[in-house]
């Protein structure tokens, strides 16, 4: 399973089935999150003897669309609360609020570093 199939079965129940990779429907409803990976670096750790048991180092982006702050505020709470019980090594290093006039959306942000098989 990669590493963005394993992290959308985390996230999407959380989202109610609206936890999106890449591209948000334009019939999505808020709250919705759209993820993707920023970045992966392959053979991060080394295995003895040139074997193939490197660990990935990993990037997602993860944002959370909602109509009030306190309504994203509560779905990153339980995002992050999964996260630390996640089987796949991770911290999220940058949190980020913002708010998008353009679709009148409050939104967070979170860049979530994992190292993985």
């Amino acid at each position: 399973m990669s590493i963005l199939v394993d992290f959308r079965t985390l996230v999407d129940p959380i989202m109610g089935g609206q936890a999106y990779r890449n591209l948000v429907p334009q019939e999505a409803v808020p709250p919705y999150a759209k993820f993707f990976r920023v970045a992966a670096d392959e053979g991060v750790t080394l295995d003895e003897n040139g074997g193939d048991d490197n660990e990935t180092a990993t990037r997602i982006q993860f944002d959370v669309w909602g109509e009030s702050p306190d309504e994203v505020d509560a779905k990153i709470k339980a995002i992050k609360k999964a996260l630390k019980s996640w089987a796949i090594s991770n911290v999220v290093v940058l949190e980020m609020d913002d708010f998008d006039d353009s679709v009148n959306l409050h939104r967070t942000m979170l860049h979530i570093a994992t190292i993985h098989q």
